[in-house]
């Protein structure tokens, strides 16, 4: 339930405005706290009207009421903050004009106080029927009552993967969960099976359970379904009856213990057994620990078998066992499923005027094996008409979202587990494209602009949202896609299902409203936050305004241009944005309305047109980048991140006026205007401190901006600085450095020869380095920050071999030499140099003819990439002793070079056979 969300978001939002804006809410300050209260106390019931609403109608309306009160409060106050602060910024002077504003600043006062009035009477009528409906408080509410408990269980056996004969694509997890039962560590282990609900987690863990070679291993074997509602008691009762037959005296004996007796008398009975226990679906830590106690070690090589969504679970148990992680079925796979499901009598062959549709129908499921045996055990009962078969896809959306059906209440066991504070993040993913590559940069981006995270402690909000992201990773409701090189998640993805699943309960809770191809576009969206996925010259809801919307997300992949019309929907219409996402959207500029968006955290889009001119920097027509001066009223701007075609803009310099600004990403050689800077350095408004938010500073030329600021900047974690030219910004980079203390990322190009070296030793957690630029000499290792994990040099045109200083280096892990790097003709990697480097790239070094790596070096390389060095003979003859390498690239080198390589009868072959994974490519042509 995304309610009790909903009311803890507002809650925050008006604890915020309480304290921010105490001076605007004279006069209604009493009132605003009346209504936060009563919130408060709702919010204690929504927990219990959940858990009622299934069967009650009148619950659910109970519920969406409480919701939408909560949205008015946070309208009624938003509103107000705009009337005053828009009138406060603009520009009165004189006396009349200060009349003005004292007159319309009261008639604002008087309109929110009628408007919370209302909002109170609203709050009595619902508290008064709440007790019709019996709703209770929370601290009343027994956990886990059984009527609930029943229902998961009912639902989970009526799975029809439980007990699934026929399995298709676990063949080799069968093979290696054996082996992990029967062989290895005689202590008692755990051994976990991981993964997103519908996978076949129970399905599998049956195979190994009933294999031949598990059962003649153990003395006994239980098997206990858990579930997210399971009673300690009952647990401990039904692993008993599975290892000791009970007569009908000791089982009313059993029936009467207490949880501590029962674990005793398990153990106790374990004690002189090598055991085998299944713990089907587990959820929480809880349960392991209601339970453990019962299993002893007896160090005889006993084993318990656990299957969950969780990963957190899994490595609670046994944090020495790695959890057994299942994957989506592939195409061939899917496909030998799907036939034995939907052609009973013809087994594995698919009619030929089927296979089509059929395969169309399988992409719907992506993968998932509870979506394949679901939609094939459908079909199987629709004969072979073609004709039926047609209307499956049209319909399936439905089939897996309804919620009667048993795909919709499996995957939906993961959302309602989900605490309060997780369910917005995991609706939000719901406003991205079927199969769309979320970048985790941009989503917590979004998740902070958004209001949901609330850090603890001394954490950031970006930290806090990491930590969000990767409880939904661990729970199995988003897939990892990309790993970052300093470590973390780049990227991720949702699995269809699941994103099905999130858009129906967020349009369900009017959170998220996501319209495409194949919905209306003639009426507004009633929900929070609106998702567009096509191009604007589709859209046609342009004649109304959605004054609740906060979110406008206009995600068009084919990059369509925002005309007029659509620009007078976008900034004219939704006042109280918070998020504007049109990074897809090819604008000219940005109109000067964008000023009215004084609630605007996250501002993104993408210029259009030709490269700007230096002499527009007010919003003139002859810039089609230029930013209106209305854009400094954005003083809650955390996020603005453009992108462009392949040229650079020119930002304003009231840009450092914006003291919530936290990321700042623009196209590369981006320039602060100078015009404009001079009259910003010295700025009354500006305090030292102005920006202390600033966290990233990326792609923006060197300029005066360098000495004047930026060792301000003390938060700074990532900068990019291109085009350093001229001796005094080198100069005052040297000195600005070391004072950055939370440097994490740092890039910089230079359009001539580096002097000396920047000051870095200092900055402890700088991980990742790109320099572009000649260096007259590599400095020593002691030079370099001690924890930097990625270095890139491009154009550095060295002339002494850098691996003798880089391979001291005791945390590198990536290292790119990439075009002009080194200009020497040898390369020597020696013995026990590079102890971390996973990946080596060496790209266009021309000059370079010979390397030599000794045995012991780079003992812990993966990936080796090789990139058009055209003057190099031969790989290396000690690459023969680094056994931990998997992959080799080999791309764009000479004949004579790719011939030594062949696996037949090439001079270098036995240097590199341990290698699985071996690519060369040449122009046109890819081999092994």
């Amino acid at each position: 339930m995304a309610v009790e969300s909903t009311v803890s978001l507002v809650l925050r939002k008006l604890r915020d405005v309480l304290v921010q804006e105490a001076v605007s809410l004279y006069g209604v300050r009493d009132q605003v706290e009346w209504v936060e209260r009563e919130l408060r106390r709702m919010r204690c019931f929504l927990k219990d009207a959940h858990a009622k609403q299934s069967g009650d109608e009148r619950v659910k309306n109970w519920v969406a009421d409480v919701r939408d009160v909560a949205y008015d409060a946070e309208d009624v106050i938003d509103t107000f903050i705009l009337k005053i602060e828009g009138h406060m910024r603009s520009g009165f002077v004189g006396f009349f004009k200060r009349c003005i504003f004292i007159h319309v600043e009261l008639l604002a006062r008087r309109e929110v106080g009628n408007e919370i009035e209302r909002i109170k009477n609203k709050i009595r009528e619902i508290s008064a029927s709440r007790l019709t409906y019996g709703i209770t408080d929370v601290s009343k509410v027994e956990e886990g009552s059984s009527s609930r408990g029943e229902s998961l269980h009912e639902q989970r056996q009526t799975s029809p993967l439980f007990g699934e004969t026929e399995v298709v694509g676990f063949e080799e997890d069968i093979k290696i969960l054996v082996g992990r039962l029967i062989d290895g560590d005689s202590r008692r282990c755990v051994v976990s099976v991981v993964g997103m609900g519908g996978l076949g987690k129970t399905t599998l863990a049956v195979k190994v359970y009933n294999n031949d070679a598990v059962k003649k291993h153990f003395d006994c074997c239980a098997w206990v379904f858990v579930s997210q509602e399971y009673a300690v008691r009952d647990l401990l009762q039904s692993i008993i009856k599975c290892f000791m037959p009970l007569s009908q005296e000791e089982s009313e004996k059993v029936e009467k213990m207490n949880p501590v007796q029962l674990r005793e008398k398990l153990s106790n009975h374990l004690n002189e057994s090598k055991y085998l226990v299944v713990l089907d679906d587990i959820w929480k830590t809880e349960a392991w620990d209601s339970i453990v106690a019962a299993f002893p070690d007896m160090n005889n090589g006993s084993r318990i078998l656990i299957t969950t969504r969780n990963r957190d679970v899994a490595s609670y148990a046994d944090a020495r066992s790695c959890p057994h992680e299942l994957r989506l079925l592939g195409d061939e796979e899917g496909w030998k499923l799907f036939c034995k499901k939907a052609f009973l009598e013809q087994g594995i062959l698919c009619q030929q005027n089927l296979e089509k549709l059929g395969k169309e129908i399988l992409a719907k499921c992506g993968g998932l094996p509870l979506a394949i045996v679901v939609i094939g055990g459908l079909l199987s009962r629709k004969a072979t008409d073609p004709n039926e078969w047609e209307k499956v896809p049209r319909r399936i959306s439905s089939q897996f979202t309804d919620d009667e059906s048993r795909i919709a209440r499996i995957l939906a066991l993961s959302y309602e587990d989900l605490p309060y504070h997780l369910k917005p993040f995991f609706l939000y993913l719901g406003v991205f494209p079927e199969d769309y590559e979320i970048r985790a940069k941009k989503l917590i981006y979004l998740w902070t602009a958004e209001g949901f995270v609330e850090p603890k402690g001394d954490e950031t909000v970006e930290e806090a949202a990491e930590v969000c992201l990767e409880e939904l990773i661990h729970r199995s409701l988003i897939q990892v896609s990309k790993i970052r090189s300093i470590g973390g998640v780049k990227s991720c993805r949702i699995h269809d299902l699941l994103r099905e699943l999130s858009i129906s309960k967020a349009k369900e809770d009017k959170f998220v409203d996501v319209h495409h191809k194949h919905t209306s576009l003639l009426s507004p969206s009633n929900s929070r936050r609106l998702a567009i996925h096509q191009a604007p010259s589709k859209y046609t809801c342009l004649n109304h305004t959605s004054s609740h919307l906060r979110s406008v997300l206009w995600i068009d992949l084919m990059k369509g241009e925002v005309r007029k019309k659509q620009e007078q929907f976008l900034f004219r219409g939704f006042s109280l944005l918070r998020v504007l996402d049109l990074s897809y959207m090819k604008m000219k500029k940005l109109p000067k309305e964008i000023g009215t968006l004084i609630h605007l955290r996250y501002l993104s889009f993408r210029f259009a047109g030709s490269d700007s001119c230096d002499c527009c920097l007010n919003g003139c027509d002859s810039d089609p980048a230029s930013f209106p001066s209305s854009m400094s009223n954005l003083h809650n701007l955390e996020t603005l991140y453009l992108t462009s075609g392949s040229r650079s803009v020119h930002i304003p310099s009231f840009i450092w006026t914006m003291q919530q600004l936290r990321h700042v990403h623009v196209p590369y050689g981006s320039i602060i205007s100078k015009g404009a800077w001079s009259k910003i350095v010295g700025h009354p408004s500006l305090e030292l401190d102005s920006l202390v938010n600033l966290q990233t500073l990326k792609r923006i030329t060197a300029g005066d901006w360098i000495g004047d600021y930026l060792e301000k900047l003390t938060n700074l974690k990532k900068l990019g600085i291109w085009g350093i030219y001229r001796s005094r910004h080198a100069e005052a980079l040297s000195k600005s450095l070391p004072r950055l203390d939370c440097l994490q990322s740092l890039l910089l190009e230079w359009h001539s020869t580096i002097p000396g070296f920047m000051p870095i030793s200092h900055n402890l957690h700088l991980k990742k380095m790109f320099l572009r630029g000649k260096l007259e000499k590599l400095p020593e290792s002691n030079e370099f920050s001690p924890n930097l994990t990625k270095l890139t040099l491009i154009s550095s045109e060295l002339m002494e071999d850098p691996m003798a200083t880089l391979e001291k280096l005791a945390n590198l892990r990536i290292l790119s030499l990439d075009a002009h790097s080194y200009m020497g003709k040898e390369m020597v990697c020696s013995a026990q140099g590079f102890p971390q480097l996973e990946s080596l790239h060496v790209v266009e070094l021309h000059e370079l003819e010979e390397w030599i790596v000794e045995e012991g070096a780079m003992p812990r390389l993966i990936h080796l990439q090789i990139w058009n060095c055209s003057h190099l003979k031969m790989l290396p003859e000690g690459l023969q002793h680094v056994t931990t390498l998997k992959k080799l690239e080999v791309l764009y080198m000479p004949n004579e070079f790719n011939t030594r390589i062949q696996e037949n009868g090439g001079e270098d072959w036995h240097k590199i056979q341990h290698i699985p994974s071996i690519e060369i490519k040449q122009r046109g042509i890819i081999g092994r």
